[in-house]
């Protein structure tokens, strides 16, 4: 009778020790409103929601759903793409940047690569000197 109840209880043992681990949900980081400028042409990025909004000098202006965003070792890639246009912005989170035409020194480093401007260079994050800065 012994066997009959301890043979079961191995098998119910051993299947639950073969089977997968349960898999920790995904939490996605997300960037929160995050606002960029670049001089030389002068353009703007801000991010809000699940919102690009790209504006330059020469006009070429657009809004995209953000498709993708990534914390990454060095800061964060975000994307947006439509038919007409797309976005890639590369932020170098902690490598301070000055805009080159105030005396404003930004957290982040940041590169833009947008439709029908190229790739564009600028700032972002929060103003650590100068107007509007806490030094």
């Amino acid at each position: 009778m012994k066997k009959s109840i301890l043979l079961p209880s191995l098998v119910i043992l051993a299947c639950t020790a073969c089977a997968e681990p349960a898999e920790e949900p995904v939490v996605e980081e997300k960037l929160g409103d995050y606002s960029a400028i670049g001089t030389e042409p002068g353009w703007t990025v801000d991010i809000k929601g699940e919102e690009i909004a790209f504006t330059s000098q020469n006009g070429n202006d657009f809004t995209l759903a953000v498709q993708r965003m990534k914390k990454t070792d060095s800061g964060w890639e975000v994307k947006g793409f439509s038919d007409l246009h797309n976005i890639n912005i590369y932020i170098t989170s902690g490598v301070e940047c000055n805009d080159g035409m105030s005396d404003r020194i930004y957290a982040d480093t940041v590169k833009i690569e947008a439709s029908e401007n190229g790739t564009l260079n600028g700032c972002g994050g929060a103003i650590t000197e100068g107007p509007d800065g806490s030094v």
